[in-house]
């Protein structure tokens, strides 16, 4: 099963704070096996409910819980990309939001450092024209 975007933030987050699956299931009601295979792109499509538990427990800054709410509804975000922002506070949720909106022809997707700073110079441009 592929990496998905939601399960890099998921375990990111969880680092962070330095928390076991089985300290953040037990800190969230929401089962340890279940937190993995979030993690790890075996299940993908969580409830709200439950994606507000987990974000009780992870405590992330706004930005971060705001990317992990629409990474539920994105599943094809690329997990690169969502790790890339994750490492980077200065990126906004938008400028992500923009980048993972992407489609891209072929396979292969572009480096996230790049795709950003396109992404970011598209948005100046766009404040210049105002």
């Amino acid at each position: 099963m592929p990496q998905t975007g939601l399960g890099v933030a998921l375990k990111i987050l969880r680092e962070r704070r330095t928390l076991t699956l089985r300290e953040v299931s037990q800190l969230s009601s929401v089962d340890h096996a279940y937190v993995h295979r979030l993690e790890t792109g075996e299940k993908a499509n969580p409830s709200q409910d439950l994606v507000e538990r987990l974000l009780k427990v992870l405590k992330p800054g706004e930005r971060d819980a705001a990317l992990v709410k629409w990474l539920v509804d994105h599943t094809d975000a690329d997990p690169k990309l969502v790790e890339f922002v994750l490492k980077d506070p200065t990126i906004s949720a938008d400028i992500f939001s923009a980048a993972a909106g992407i489609r891209h022809r072929g396979t292969t997707r572009p480096d996230p450092a790049m795709l950003i700073a396109r992404i970011k110079r598209a948005f100046e441009d766009d404040d210049e024209d105002d």
